[in-house]
Protein backbone atom coordinates (compact mmCIF):
# COMPACT_ATOMS: atom_id res chain seq x y z
CA UNK A 1 0.00 0.00 0.00
CA UNK A 2 1.47 3.71 -0.96
CA UNK A 3 2.12 5.88 1.80
CA UNK A 4 1.53 9.90 1.64
CA UNK A 5 2.63 12.41 4.42
CA UNK A 6 -0.23 13.14 7.16
CA UNK A 7 -0.62 15.87 9.88
CA UNK A 8 -3.23 16.37 12.24
CA UNK A 9 -2.63 19.49 13.95
CA UNK A 10 -4.63 20.94 17.00
CA UNK A 11 -4.73 24.49 18.11
CA UNK A 12 -2.09 23.83 20.81
CA UNK A 13 -0.10 21.02 19.83
CA UNK A 14 0.29 18.82 16.82
CA UNK A 15 -0.97 15.24 16.76
CA UNK A 16 0.75 13.26 14.21
CA UNK A 17 2.98 14.64 11.09
CA UNK A 18 4.73 11.53 9.69
CA UNK A 19 3.75 8.77 6.86
CA UNK A 20 0.27 7.38 6.67
CA UNK A 21 -1.96 4.49 4.87
CA UNK A 22 -4.60 5.71 5.43
CA UNK A 23 -7.15 8.53 7.39
CA UNK A 24 -10.66 7.82 8.52
CA UNK A 25 -12.73 11.09 9.64
CA UNK A 26 -15.52 12.55 10.46
CA UNK A 27 -17.17 15.60 7.49
CA UNK A 28 -20.08 17.33 7.27
CA UNK A 29 -20.57 15.29 4.00
CA UNK A 30 -20.40 11.76 6.12
CA UNK A 31 -17.51 9.94 7.39
CA UNK A 32 -14.67 9.78 4.87
CA UNK A 33 -11.30 7.84 3.78
CA UNK A 34 -8.22 9.11 2.45
CA UNK A 35 -5.56 7.13 0.63
CA UNK A 36 -2.56 7.70 -0.64
CA UNK A 37 -3.27 9.79 -4.59
CA UNK A 38 -6.76 10.93 -3.13
CA UNK A 39 -7.97 13.83 -5.22
CA UNK A 40 -7.42 17.63 -3.96
CA UNK A 41 -10.29 18.88 -1.45
CA UNK A 42 -11.23 20.94 1.09
CA UNK A 43 -13.95 19.92 3.69
CA UNK A 44 -15.03 20.79 7.48
CA UNK A 45 -14.69 18.56 10.07
CA UNK A 46 -17.17 17.76 12.35
CA UNK A 47 -16.98 16.00 15.82
CA UNK A 48 -16.20 12.95 16.03
CA UNK A 49 -13.17 10.18 15.91
CA UNK A 50 -10.44 10.35 13.63
CA UNK A 51 -8.78 6.52 12.82
CA UNK A 52 -5.34 6.68 10.96
CA UNK A 53 -2.68 4.12 10.25
CA UNK A 54 0.66 5.05 10.07
CA UNK A 55 3.50 3.75 7.85
CA UNK A 56 4.52 0.90 10.19
CA UNK A 57 1.03 -0.37 10.36
CA UNK A 58 -0.01 1.34 13.51
CA UNK A 59 -3.57 2.53 14.08
CA UNK A 60 -4.35 5.35 16.68
CA UNK A 61 -7.65 7.07 17.27
CA UNK A 62 -8.01 10.59 18.21
CA UNK A 63 -11.45 12.19 18.94
CA UNK A 64 -11.68 15.98 17.50
CA UNK A 65 -13.74 18.70 17.46
CA UNK A 66 -14.68 20.66 14.62
CA UNK A 67 -12.25 21.75 11.98
CA UNK A 68 -10.52 21.67 8.58
CA UNK A 69 -9.53 18.74 6.02
CA UNK A 70 -7.19 20.04 2.74
CA UNK A 71 -6.15 16.87 0.67
CA UNK A 72 -3.53 18.75 -1.80
CA UNK A 73 -0.67 17.29 -4.02
CA UNK A 74 -0.57 13.93 -2.54
CA UNK A 75 -0.60 15.56 1.19
CA UNK A 76 -3.44 15.38 3.53
CA UNK A 77 -3.85 18.48 6.82
CA UNK A 78 -6.24 18.28 9.40
CA UNK A 79 -6.36 21.44 11.46
CA UNK A 80 -8.99 20.60 14.42
CA UNK A 81 -9.07 23.01 17.58
CA UNK A 82 -8.91 20.27 20.32
CA UNK A 83 -7.95 16.59 19.73
CA UNK A 84 -7.24 14.17 22.57
CA UNK A 85 -6.21 10.50 22.88
CA UNK A 86 -8.60 7.80 23.94
CA UNK A 87 -6.45 7.39 27.39
CA UNK A 88 -6.32 11.13 28.27
CA UNK A 89 -10.11 11.49 28.21
CA UNK A 90 -11.64 11.85 31.67
CA UNK A 91 -15.45 9.69 31.05
CA UNK A 92 -17.14 11.31 34.21
CA UNK A 93 -15.99 15.04 32.79
CA UNK A 94 -16.98 13.69 29.51
CA UNK A 95 -20.42 12.50 30.86
CA UNK A 96 -20.75 16.29 32.45
CA UNK A 97 -20.22 17.76 29.14
CA UNK A 98 -22.49 15.90 27.59
CA UNK A 99 -25.61 16.71 29.98
CA UNK A 100 -24.57 20.34 29.84
CA UNK A 101 -24.73 19.92 26.35
CA UNK A 102 -28.21 18.44 26.40
CA UNK A 103 -29.01 21.08 28.71
CA UNK A 104 -27.84 24.16 26.65
CA UNK A 105 -30.08 22.44 23.17
CA UNK A 106 -33.08 22.38 24.61
CA UNK A 107 -32.91 26.19 25.99
CA UNK A 108 -31.33 26.99 22.07
CA UNK A 109 -32.87 29.73 20.39
CA UNK A 110 -31.06 31.13 17.37
CA UNK A 111 -29.47 28.51 14.71
CA UNK A 112 -26.31 29.68 16.14
CA UNK A 113 -27.20 28.19 19.31
CA UNK A 114 -28.44 25.24 18.27
CA UNK A 115 -25.41 24.31 15.92
CA UNK A 116 -22.59 25.41 18.87
CA UNK A 117 -24.59 23.09 21.41
CA UNK A 118 -25.34 20.44 19.02
CA UNK A 119 -21.22 20.39 17.95
CA UNK A 120 -20.37 20.39 21.76
CA UNK A 121 -23.36 17.27 22.18
CA UNK A 122 -21.30 15.32 19.32
CA UNK A 123 -17.43 15.58 20.93
CA UNK A 124 -19.24 14.70 24.66
CA UNK A 125 -20.64 11.59 22.77
CA UNK A 126 -17.73 10.92 20.94
CA UNK A 127 -15.56 11.39 24.09
CA UNK A 128 -17.65 8.87 25.87
CA UNK A 129 -17.86 6.48 23.24
CA UNK A 130 -13.94 6.37 22.81
CA UNK A 131 -13.34 6.42 26.51
CA UNK A 132 -15.84 3.18 26.68
CA UNK A 133 -13.75 1.25 24.12
CA UNK A 134 -10.74 2.49 26.18
CA UNK A 135 -11.97 0.47 28.78
CA UNK A 136 -12.86 -2.77 26.96
CA UNK A 137 -9.35 -3.15 25.63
Amino acid sequence: MDNYRLQIMASDHMVFDGDAQSVSLPTTEGSIGILAHHSNIIMAVVPGEITYRAADGREETVIVSDGLLKVENGEAMILVDTAERPDEIDEARAQRAEERAREELKRANTNRDIALASAELSRAMARIKSSKKKHRI
